[in-house]
Formats: structure tokens, C-alpha cells, sequence
């Protein structure tokens, strides 16, 4: 399915999906988590109705290895909002871009990554939200979000990987071995 509605607006947006007979559709909160959770839980209504299975793509606003404590909290609360309206809409998956390496090494970006994830499943078991946290494959090198990291992280917490195929050709210089990422991914 489609990212986004298309500028329908995302009732019209389920509804149109219905129509053409796809099966899914991102709700893009990219920039920002706009939608209460009574819009939220009314268009999960809908979406029980047709059958739509939707996801959730979080803000752009994400950096987990910001040097700055204060972006890591904005950060967390971005994509935990995401979560909540996720739980309320029956969409399982909560996408996002988990964070930049900046002055960081790339080791010590994923173990920041890491506790974050793992702090915020906990939330999310807290509340018993039911989703999944999906960071995302990102398509520049100063991005934290290779498969590699991604499939680590997610043997090491549990989360889920969303894999980006646009994502990994532009990270890979407009090169991308479909048969490798396969292979890597049933590992």
C-alpha cells in the first residue's frame, strides 16, 4: 500500500485503499504526531471495518544518539506518541529513522540506539500498547540504520527492521543486491 494518503487526508485515505484494493497504508506523522487518540481510535474503527493493514511512519524529528540529552527525550516522545496513536489505530508497526552518528563512532551510536530501544519497549510493554518498533534502513552513510546494524539490533532487543529498498540503493552508491539482502534478512 501507499505511503501516506495521497493528500485524501487518511479516512479518505483508508477508504480509497479499500477501493483499489490494497491491503495497507503508512499513516505519516513525519512531521509530527498531529492526531489525537480519539481521531486515532475512530479511524481504527474504520480500519477494522475494511480491513486496511496500516503502519506508522514517525516524525522526522528522531536522533536517539543526539549529543544533546534534551533532543534523546524529544526524540523518545516522538516516537512513543507514535506508538500510542499506532496502538489506537490497530497498526502494528511503528516506523522511523532511529538516529545520525554525528561525533559518534558507529559502535558506540548502536549501543546508544540500543538502550534507547530498550527503554522505550518498555513503555510500550507499560502501557500495552500493541506494536512493534521498526527503525528503518536510512540512504546516507552519516545515518545511523545500515541492514546489518538493523538486523544486530533486532536479534539483540527484539525490535522489529523496516528495510527501505530506495533506502539501501542510494546508501550503496545506486547499487543494491536483492538476493544478499534476502539472504541477510532470513538469517
Amino acid at each position: 500500500g501507499p505511503a501516506g494518503s495521497s493528500g485524501l487526508g487518511n479516512i479518505e485515505g483508508i477508504k480509497k485503499c479499500s477501493e483499489l484494493k490494497l491491503g495497507a497504508m503508512e499513516v505519516e506523522f513525519t512531521y509530527g504526531v498531529k492526531m489525537s487518540n480519539e481521531d486515532a481510535k475512530k479511524l481504527g474503527e474504520l480500519n477494522k471495518k475494511l480491513g486496511i493493514k496500516l503502519s506508522v511512519h514517525g516524525p522526522y524529528y528522531i536522533n536517539l544518539a543526539s549529543l544533546e540529552q534534551k533532543k534523546i527525550e524529544d526524540s523518545k516522545k516522538r516516537i512513543l506518541d507514535s506508538c500510542e496513536r499506532a496502538h489506537y489505530l490497530g497498526a502494528k508497526y511503528v516506523v522511523f529513522h532511529a538516529a545520525f552518528y554525528g561525533k559518534k563512532s558507529k559502535e558506540e551510536t548502536y549501543d546508544i540506539v540500543k538502550k534507547e530501544i530498550l527503554e522505550m519497549q518498555k513503555t510500550i510493554e507499560k502501557n500495552k500498547w500493541d506494536v512493534t518498533l521498526c527503525p528503518e534502513t536510512t540512504g546516507r552513510g552519516k545515518q545511523f540504520g545500515d541492514l546489518d546494524e538493523l538486523i544486530r539490533l533486532s536479534k539483540e532487543t527484539g525490535c522489529g527492521v523496516c528495510i527501505d529498498f530506495s533506502h539501501l540503493k542510494a546508501r550503496n552508491n545506486g547499487k543494491i543486491d536483492y538476493d544478499e539482502v534476502c539472504k541477510k534478512v532470513k538469517t
